[in-house]
C-alpha cells in the first residue's frame, strides 16, 4: 500500500484527561496529585517540549498513542496492555482488527534540538538567560525519510520477546513543529520503506486544529513498506 494521509475527525484530543484518569485506576497517583489542580498534574506528568504524546509513565504514554493512532487509522482495537518491563519489544499487545498484534511505539524528534531546549528552558526556570536559546529542527523530506528507515530498521531488526503474532505493528508519533500534516505528506509522496518483520508502520502527527475545509484531527500516514 502506497505512503498516504489518513485522520478521522476529532474535536479534541483528550490525552491529560484520560492518563490522569488510567494513572488512579491503575495506582499511580497519590492523594497530593488527586487533589492538586488537573492542569497542574498533567503539566508535571508532561516533558515540556515536543510535549504532545509524551507522559511521565511511559507505558501510559504509549498506550494512549497505540490508542489515538490506531483509532485514528479505523483499526478495531480490543485488549490492549503493555508488556511487563524487561519483556518487551514489543511494547504492547492487542488485538487489531482481530488478530494478535504486537506494538512497538517510538518517537520520531531531532534528539540535539530537543536537548537544547530543554536546556534553555531549565535555565530560564532559575531566571538565566540561555546560553541558547529554544529551537526547532527544520525538516526536509530527505531527513524526514532517512529518520524513519532508521527508525524502522532499528524495530525491525529487535528480537521479539513475545509473540508469535499475526501483526508486527511500528507506530511513530512526532510533535515536530515543522512535520506539519502537508510538508509530511509532501515529503512522503512516493517513499517506500524497506522492512522484514513489520508488517504495518504508521507515522502519527500531533493535533492539527481545524477549520472550515479541514476537521481537527491528529494526522496519521500509513507507511509504505516493501520486503528487502
Amino acid at each position: 500500500m502506497a505512503s498516504g494521509y489518513i485522520g478521522s475527525t476529532r474535536q479534541n484530543r483528550d490525552l491529560p484527561a484520560r492518563e490522569k484518569t488510567a494513572t488512579k485506576k491503575h495506582g499511580r497517583s497519590n492523594p497530593t496529585e488527586e487533589a492538586s489542580d488537573p492542569w497542574d498534574l498533567i503539566v508535571r506528568n508532561l516533558r515540556p517540549w515536543n510535549s504532545y504524546w509524551t507522559w511521565r509513565d511511559k507505558p501510559i504514554g504509549e498506550r494512549a498513542a497505540a490508542q489515538d493512532i490506531l483509532r485514528e487509522v479505523g483499526c478495531k482495537v480490543d485488549g490492549l496492555v503493555s508488556r511487563e518491563m524487561g519483556l518487551d519489544p514489543p511494547d504492547c499487545e492487542a488485538m487489531v482488527d482481530g488478530q494478535w498484534s504486537g506494538i512497538e511505539i517510538t518517537e520520531l524528534v531531532d534528539q540535539k534540538t530537543l536537548e537544547r531546549s530543554l536546556k534553555a528552558l531549565k535555565q530560564r526556570a532559575i531566571g538565566k538567560e540561555p546560553e541558547r536559546p529554544e529551537g526547532y529542527f527544520v525538516w526536509g523530506a530527505v531527513d524526514l525519510i532517512s529518520r524513519l528507515q532508521e527508525h524502522i530498521d532499528l524495530k525491525d531488526n529487535a528480537r521479539l520477546k513475545g509473540g508469535p503474532y499475526e501483526r508486527y505493528i511500528l507506530l511513530i508519533h512526532s510533535d515536530e513543529m515543522f512535520l506539519d500534516r502537508e510538508s509530511v505528506s509532501r515529503f512522503l509522496t512516493g517513499a517506500t520503506f524497506r522492512a522484514r518483520m513489520i508488517s504495518d508502520a504508521f507515522l502519527g502527527l500531533s493535533y492539527h486544529p481545524g477549520d472550515e475545509n479541514f476537521p481537527g484531527r491528529c494526522p496519521v500516514f500509513r507507511l509504505s513498506l516493501a520486503p528487502y
